[in-house]
């Protein structure tokens, strides 16, 4: 089938070279080099997603050619044995050149010290007013595996598809200038938790909570408004790419039903973890996940504990006066959300999976645990109360989730 579906795992991050501070920032936006916007796409190739990734190279030329944007285009790129940093740069005739700019020798791209270390050379030798990044690969949302070099979350690379943690995307990104947006290209990514850990490395979130297609996204098509970085340009390229599925590929059309999109305004992400707490501290509430019907939640991909986060809200709050305020919130982060009629794609016989209730997409997934997490899934939920959310928005309150604790943690 045509569609591989980008489904992936993330991993830990050690300590690397320092970013250059704020007031750096500030003296780069100064610079006479800097242009309005710098734009990153980092893939993560070595795997069965290679082929598309080198296309969506050739759409992000063709539209960086028809874009009117003084940017700086960068392609980090690890499609085969040795990665390279390309740069996009126009002609006197407006044709686009790619040029290398670097090669690296072989390394792991999901390292998050690799990740630290290209991150902070293409941000600190292109300066611009405004910065983002797309990651490209597979992804499984904030989801967690026993080995810290095979996690779930972000990118499959190499024989033993060694991926990252959301918490190290979050460290790599923590010593960046504060972006203006963070895409990912990769399934099952837009998670509340993935979110929340993000929200002080970037205002803007794009991605999506459910399966995508290996197709990747129309660069030449929703580029310039990509480029834009704010509210209605990321709006609008939000509504390119579900055009592109859902309209664009008519002999495809039965397999573009899944597509899907979600851009989240992470400003609002403090608000929503002092709601949660809130709705934490009913004792009513706190005793619900444990006794939750999960049968009756949207879920977003088969084989994963990832569900609709608003609909999730709903059945563990049930009459709680927080549950409005929390929605409240979630209408204002949710700047702009899209999908189709179905949540999944099977890459085996290529029939569509999980159908989308009524009502039940938010745009933001999010991971509920089995009845009984203590047989099936411990390290997940151990993990999980390594999180932020966990902390901030109340978790721990519910015996369970708290008895994963680590016990170093609760001292």
């Amino acid at each position: 089938m045509k569609y591989l579906l980008k489904i992936t795992t993330i991993l830990c991050c050690a300590a690397a070279a320092a970013f250059m501070s704020c007031e750096d920032d500030i003296e780069l936006r100064d610079s006479p080099n800097a242009k309005m916007v710098t734009y990153l796409l980092y893939m993560v190739g070595q795997n069965n997603l290679s082929a598309y990734l080198s296309q969506n190279i050739e759409w992000l030329m063709e539209g960086y050619k028809v874009s009117d944007v003084d940017a700086y285009i960068l392609v980090y790129a690890d499609l085969n044995s040795s990665p390279e940093l390309y740069l996009l740069e126009k002609d006197r005739n407006g044709n686009v050149q790619k040029t290398t700019v670097k090669t690296y020798p072989d390394q792991y791209s999901v390292d998050p010290e690799v990740m630290r270390s290209v991150l902070s050379e293409v941000f600190s030798k292109y300066p611009a007013t405004r910065k983002g990044v797309t990651f490209s690969s597979h992804g499984s949302g904030s989801l967690y595996g026993s080995n810290t070099i095979k996690n779930r979350a972000f990118g499959t690379e190499g024989p033993w598809n060694y991926t990252m943690n959301v918490t190290d995307i979050r460290d790599a990104l923590s010593g960046c200038p504060r972006l203006d947006m963070i895409m990912f290209d990769a399934c099952l990514m837009a998670s509340v938790e993935t979110a929340y850990e993000l929200k002080d490395c970037a205002r803007y979130f794009l991605a999506a909570p459910n399966n995508v297609p290996a197709t990747g996204v129309p660069y030449d098509k929703l580029l310039t408004n990509l480029l834009r970085m704010d509210a209605a340009g990321l709006s609008q390229a939000g509504k390119i790419y579900m055009d592109f599925y859902q309209t664009n590929l008519s002999e495809e059309d039965e397999w573009n039903d899944f597509a899907s999109i979600s851009l989240t305004d992470l400003s609002c992400m403090d608000t929503l973890a002092v709601y949660m707490d809130s709705l934490f501290q009913s004792p009513t509430v706190q005793a619900c996940p444990e006794m939750l019907d999960r049968q009756r939640l949207q879920r977003m991909e088969n084989g994963f504990t990832l569900y609709d986060f608003g609909e999730w809200v709903d059945s563990l709050g049930q009459d709680n006066p927080y549950v409005a305020k929390i929605h409240a919130v979630l209408d204002k982060a949710i700047v702009y959300e899209a999908h189709g009629e179905y949540a999944s794609c099977s890459d085996y016989g290529g029939w569509l999976t999980i159908p989308i209730k009524e009502g039940a997409y938010c745009g933001l997934n999010t991971y509920v645990p089995t009845q009984y997490p203590m047989y099936l899934e411990g390290d997940q939920m151990t993990f999980f109360t390594t999180l932020q959310w966990y902390r901030d928005a109340g978790f721990w309150r519910s015996d369970f989730y708290n008895r994963f604790e680590l016990q170093e943690e609760k001292k």
